[in-house]
């Protein structure tokens, strides 16, 4: 009954299901706690989201043994972790995507965050050329390795941070819009597999006008977002 009703409420005022039960989940997080200053208040708190995400990841999966392609998507995660280094925080693991952040005010220089970029991508592709040149085994899952490939994206902007359990887990809206860039039409507009993709308002953030790698003009629509504008760099 509670789902009908909800249904109804969001086809009169143009929202989803799934957006609203959202709104609901961060809501309850900001009402129930997280950091707070002296008067009680919530702090929010500015940075940069930055989400690695594994391309082939659904398909390599449901086409491979799956001991097997867990095995390399694994070592592959592993990689990028072991690249990963402060400033940056690890919040979660979402399937095939790291959700890390960075504090604004734990970063002394925008292109440490480049740095970061590129050494992740490295990491990830140096484990992807070891297991392709001496494989596990003949598989299906180890013939498919090269299917697999990286792509990171990067945003500016506010959050909450919300203890869950042993973790910290970070909240908002514009954590919520680094994830739905994982949805966008660069490989369809541009042909690239692997590619680094940030808002412009990252890129205005940080604060570098050359950082020495190429950039693509990109923007994309989303819903109650509007157009959000953006940069493309390949990862090679």
């Amino acid at each position: 009954m509670l789902y009908v009703l909800l249904q109804r409420f969001v086809r009169t005022y143009w929202l989803s299901v799934d957006d609203l039960v959202l709104a609901f989940v961060i809501d309850g997080a900001f009402q129930k706690g997280g950091q707070k200053d002296r008067s009680g208040a919530r702090m929010i708190d500015k940075g940069y989201f930055l989400i690695t995400d594994i391309t082939g990841y659904t398909t390599f999966l449901t086409q491979s043994e799956l001991d097997h392609a867990e095995h390399i998507i694994e070592a592959l995660f592993e990689s990028q972790l072991a690249s990963i280094k402060p400033p940056l925080v690890v919040s979660n693991f979402q399937g095939d995507a790291i959700l890390c952040y960075v504090p604004e005010q734990s970063l002394e220089n925008g292109k440490i965050l480049y740095n970061q970029v590129s050494d992740i991508y490295q990491a990830f592709a140096d484990k992807m050329a070891e297991m392709l040149i001496d494989p596990p085994c003949s598989c299906s899952a180890c013939s498919q390795i090269s299917t697999l490939d990286l792509k990171i994206f990067l945003h500016y902007g506010e959050y909450l941070v919300k203890k869950m359990g042993e973790r910290e887990e970070i909240l908002g809206s514009d954590v919520i819009l680094a994830h739905r860039m994982m949805k966008n039409d660069v490989k369809e507009k541009t042909g690239l597999d692997s590619y680094l993709l940030m808002t412009e308002a990252a890129f205005q953030e940080i604060g570098i006008e050359d950082p020495g790698i190429e950039l693509i003009d990109h923007s994309q629509s989303y819903e109650h977002v509007g157009e959000v504008k953006m940069l493309v760099s390949p990862l090679q």
